[in-house]
């Protein structure tokens, strides 16, 4: 697998953030329950626990037992808890992303609900796991799930760019890498965002590269040492792209 999936078990960055909206309880002023509110991303620690359990078996190498064991049940229940949701659904990790939602939803006058990102989470473990078990088209599959749940999350959006690329499909690894930039600049935890900035800056060179573009490689690199000035393996990327331009002009490099 190489350096397809290099996060693997650091797909743990996926991880919820903590509450931000109350759950529904009494209305105090007697008038019987209050409203669900429209972002609620106190996660259910019963599914929390179960994502927790299943990363364990991830860990210990069996990819079967963590797929039927534990991420495929832990995502049947969360679907099932929202299958009655007339709203448009999605998943955040950060306060961040549920307002851009919110207000790309005032926009379209749609009716959203914004939940915590377990979901989310259990199907990139699944994704891994699938990978795992050389059943790439599933893989892809449950990371285009997890978009479209979390259309703002750079860490799911940089992982599906990846397997796209691997599959030679470099137009929608460009479109999911081109997303995921802006995504870890804005949106991303604060304590991922370097991390997930370093998976779209390289990821998104990596395919103009593939692509040809050289001039659309180099510039991505440089702007990704400006973000990350230490970043010697982007220092490393841009000499490559200019000995190929260099080259690819009949001169010494």
């Amino acid at each position: 697998m190489g350096p397809l999936l290099r996060c693997c078990i650091v797909m743990a960055a996926l991880a919820p953030a903590a509450a931000w909206a109350t759950p529904p309880g009494p209305d105090p002023a007697g008038q019987g329950a209050a409203p669900i509110p429209s972002v609620d991303l106190a996660p259910d620690p019963r599914l929390a626990d179960g994502l927790q359990e299943g990363l364990a078996a991830l860990r210990g190498g069996d990819a079967r037992l963590a797929l039927d064991g534990y991420f495929n049940k832990i995502i049947a229940a969360y679907e099932a808890r929202y299958r009655d949701i007339k709203e448009r659904l999605y998943c955040a990790r950060t306060q961040a992303e549920a307002s851009r939602y919110l207000k790309e939803a005032a926009v379209r006058q749609q009716s959203v609900r914004i939940v915590e990102a377990g979901l989310v989470q259990a199907y990139a473990y699944r994704a891994y796991e699938l990978m795992v078990l050389n059943d790439t088209a599933g893989a892809v599959e449950s990371l285009e799930r997890a978009r479209d749940l979390s259309p703002g999350n750079a860490a799911i959006l940089s992982r599906l760019a990846a397997l796209y690329k691997a599959q030679q499909n470099l137009p929608q690894a460009l479109e999911a890498y081109q997303a995921a930039l802006p995504a870890a600049s804005e949106l991303s935890p604060a304590d991922r965002r370097w991390g997930e900035l370093y998976d779209a800056y390289h990821g998104l060179g990596g395919v103009y590269a593939a692509m040809g573009r050289l001039e659309e490689a180099a510039a991505t690199y440089q702007q990704c040492l400006a973000v990350l000035p230490d970043d010697d393996d982007a220092k490393e990327e841009l000499a490559y792209i200019r000995r190929r331009q260099a080259k690819a002009q009949g001169r010494t490099p």
